[in-house]
């Protein structure tokens, strides 16, 4: 049976974290009066299919959930008057109601018809596992992606939360498929209007866009682009868990520091603390000013907590460059804190940046502060390092 992605466990994690958050949105006050008022509103507006009148529809169906392990309800509709070819789920209180809008069970064949209930079936099935957890996170991170005070971190987390319950529910598709290709033909069919696709070509489109861009990654708002799902569940039939890495990098990329979700600004927090730690690993630089700045980035820092800045450099390493950028800026803050101590502060800040792999950024802050020259700020960082390594080092 699928298992729920890192994303949507690390997800889980970190909302529970928040009791009042988490107790709001758990509770199941009004669940029934929800789904009444729901099914009211949806007969209002479409009609429900039955099995006598379609047969097909129903046989697919009862394959979809079988194939996912579900016994539940589920009903079927046509919404009236949409042109647009889709097709959505509402799952309430143990009952699963799938919408299908526009033409898209005229232009499906049997088998996509199949991979489209398999696909929202998965909604279902992912929203059950956790004890219920994930189904509580995905109306968490709608309500605050949706919210008019949201920040970007808040929305980037909603978008990347929906993008892979798209990628496991591709997953639980080809549960009921036993084949990728129906999955990817519905896909580009809903998308174009086609009525005819080839999959297997769509496939190779799909791998030639990464062929000649290494770091394509998506920029979908709630659904992956077409040519990401496509070679995300192609290489997962293919490797298996072994795609992950790969699959997470066209999900989320390399993202710079307008693009980070609620975790990875807690990665970067971390490292941002760690960074500081290393500046005052020098006794000398932990000076009133020094230290004054460093409460105002994290309150009461535990200024003995020794860090390794060559291990800290493996993982700053690997940032955006735009994250860099912030890190150089942060060391040329400390370093120039108090000004009795600039010297051994930039002769300090030169060498971390170095230990950082944040060479060209921490040199490109300075000429930009300092307005100097390339050449200048190569002399100032040969003199102040060569200053700072020949004093006596008290290290804490």
């Amino acid at each position: 049976m699928l298992s729920p992605l890192a994303y949507h466990q690390m997800a889980v994690e970190y909302f529970r974290r928040n009791e009042p958050v988490w107790n709001f949105f758990a509770s199941p006050k009004h669940q029934k009066e929800q789904l009444q008022d729901f099914k009211v509103n949806l007969l209002k507006s479409t009609y429900k299919f039955d099995e006598a009148g379609h047969p097909v529809l129903f046989q697919q169906l009862e394959t979809a959930k079988q194939a996912l392990g579900l016994s539940i309800p589920v009903y079927v509709y046509q919404a009236e008057h949409a042109t647009e070819m889709n097709a959505s789920i509402v799952y309430l209180n143990e009952e699963a109601h799938i919408v299908f809008t526009g033409k898209l069970i005229e232009v499906l064949s049997t088998e996509e018809l199949l991979a489209i209930l398999g696909h929202e079936l998965s909604h279902v099935l992912l929203y059950r596992q956790e004890g219920g957890a994930i189904e509580v996170v995905d109306r968490i991170v709608t309500a605050i992606g949706a919210h008019s005070d949201a920040t970007p971190a808040h929305y980037e987390t909603a978008r990347l939360f929906q993008l892979y319950t798209e990628i496991f529910c591709d997953r639980g598709a080809c549960l009921a498929t036993k084949d990728h290709r129906p999955i990817i033909s519905s896909l580009v069919k809903i998308s174009t209007g086609l009525q005819s696709v080839n999959a297997d070509s769509f496939v190779k489109q799909s791998e030639e866009v990464f062929a000649n861009d290494a770091l394509t990654k998506t920029s979908g708002l709630s659904h992956p682009e077409n040519f990401i799902r496509a070679r995300a569940l192609a290489l997962w039939q293919t490797k298996g868990q072994g795609a992950e890495p790969e699959i997470q990098k066209m999900i989320e990329g390399h993202a710079g520091i307008d693009e980070l979700d609620l975790f990875k600004q807690l990665h970067i927090s971390e490292i941002t603390r760690k960074t500081i730690l290393c500046v005052l690993g020098e006794e000398r630089l932990r000076t009133p000013p020094v230290l004054a700045l460093a409460a105002q980035y994290f309150g009461k820092l535990q200024v003995d907590e020794v860090v390794d800045p060559v291990i800290l450099g493996q993982a700053t390493e690997l940032l955006h460059a735009s994250l860099k950028d912030y890190l150089a800026y942060v060391l040329y803050d400390f370093a120039t804190a108090d000004k009795e101590v600039e010297e051994l502060g930039l002769g300090r800040s030169f060498q971390l940046a170095d230990d950082l792999k944040i060479q060209e950024a921490f040199s490109a802050a300075v000429k930009k502060e300092q307005k100097l020259t390339d050449k200048k700020v190569a002399t100032l960082r040969k003199n102040v390092l060569k200053a700072y390594q020949q004093q006596p080092s008290v290290e804490a």
